[in-house]
């Protein structure tokens, strides 16, 4: 409460309350006028109307439980250093909680345990307040390094606005932020197949952060729970824009219309839900094109070379790698040699270069542009038999047949 305004009476015992002293203690005008901000020339007029306006917080901090010793307080560190072989411990100074036996590589056990008696410099905890072991601002709080904390990298939990800050050796706070985890950004999707899509929440504040909460509506429908995900980095007071994804793929059916809203969580509060994700489409599934089969003829001559015209596949929703494979024929003695090479435009072969008999995975593309090279070592007439390429992408295959022809020129 403030003291009486200009005007009305004033008297010691108002004062001493408003500071924090007991009712009939010494006054000291300086000390009293200085609590409220004021400076020299000190007066009784300067104290009219004026307030303490200070906020007493419940402190949480760790101890370090020291054997045969006196224990020592402590604090969460917000990176890995002398005291900690783990990154950060700032979402679990947001749940006020203790840090495992041997997580500072230390074999050390800590306890959580609160100090009631603190005074904010004013009545909310934000950047740059002091803090204060009474009312009255004569002592800095021994919450601070230096003092009663061993820790210079020191941050605190404080229950009364639920927040945690960093304090100096001065008590000056910073770093002041809510224990309630950010609101995680606006999720994005793609759909990698039809029964899979991957989540991602980008530049997110994951300073307090234990889980990502994902929930996704299908067609419209109510929003469900499908899953938890760590952020891939989190306890520190760097990490403001972390990116994070969460791999779907329970109760996705190809043409689903999916979005998904994400939670942050930790053990003391979750933070509202993301704005909801745009809308995506599972696709409907993986199919080929049509393919008219083709034949290539070889002369009767030994050391027969021939290659094909280009030929061209499509690939509607493909997922994943697509994978080819030539079965060659073998009834024949000794059997023509078949190789392929693929591009992905016309007459541009990156994605199998040199022809091969054994071609490596290539990614899914909407079309596949290839040509076959038939080559016949020996020589071997009136021979005729079915060679098959198979294309395969997301499980469905494609099979070619190419029929071998020996003996009388031709052409592909």
């Amino acid at each position: 409460m403030a003291l009486p305004s200009a005007g009305n009476p004033i008297s010691f015992k108002q004062i001493n309350t408003e500071i924090g002293n007991s009712a009939e203690a010494t006054l000291d005008l300086e000390t009293a006028a200085e609590t409220f901000g004021d400076t020299k020339p000190h007066g009784m007029n300067e104290l009219l109307g004026q307030s303490s306006a200070r906020l007493q917080l419940a402190i949480k901090y760790l101890v370090q439980q020291e054997q045969g010793e006196s224990d020592r307080d402590t604090g969460w560190i917000s990176t890995a250093s002398s005291i900690s072989s783990t990154k950060g411990e700032l979402v679990l100074c947001a749940e006020a909680a203790a840090v495992a036996e041997d997580a500072r590589s230390n074999g050390l056990e800590f306890l959580v345990d609160t100090e009631n008696t603190d005074f904010n410099s004013d009545g909310t905890v934000s950047n740059g307040d002091t803090l204060f072991n009474s009312n009255s601002g004569a002592t800095l709080s021994s919450r601070r390094p230096d003092s009663g904390l061993i820790n210079q990298e020191t941050f605190l939990c404080e229950t009364t606005q639920n927040n945690i800050f960093q304090v100096n050796s001065s008590g000056v706070l910073s770093n002041v932020r809510s224990r309630t985890p950010d609101v995680p950004t606006k999720p994005t999707l793609v759909a990698d197949s039809g029964t899979q899509i991957t989540v991602t929440i980008p530049t997110t504040n994951t300073a307090v952060t234990r889980e990502f909460d994902i929930h996704r509506s299908i067609g419209g429908g109510s929003f469900a729970r499908v899953g938890t995900v760590v952020p891939s980095d989190s306890g520190s007071i760097d990490d403001t824009s972390i990116s994070t994804t969460f791999v779907d793929s329970s109760g996705i059916s190809a043409g689903n219309s999916v979005v998904y809203k994400v939670f942050a969580q930790n053990a003391f509060a979750t933070s509202s839900a993301s704005t909801t994700s745009d809308s995506v489409t599972t696709p409907t599934g993986t199919s080929w094109g049509s393919f008219t089969n083709y034949s290539m003829t070889l002369g009767s001559g030994t050391s027969q070379t021939l290659e094909s015209s280009e030929k061209s596949l499509t690939l509607t929703n493909g997922s994943g790698n697509t994978t080819i494979s030539i079965v060659q024929p073998s009834n024949t003695n000794p059997p023509p040699d078949l190789e392929i090479k693929v591009g992905n435009s016309s007459g541009n072969y990156n994605l199998i270069s040199s022809y091969t008999e054994t071609p490596s995975a290539i990614a899914a593309a909407s079309t596949y542009f290839f040509k076959t090279k038939l080559s016949q070592a020996g020589s071997k007439n009136n021979a005729s038999e079915d060679c098959d390429i198979v294309f395969t992408n997301n499980g469905v295959q494609k099979t070619i047949t190419l029929t071998v022809e020996i003996g009388g020129l031709g052409g592909p």
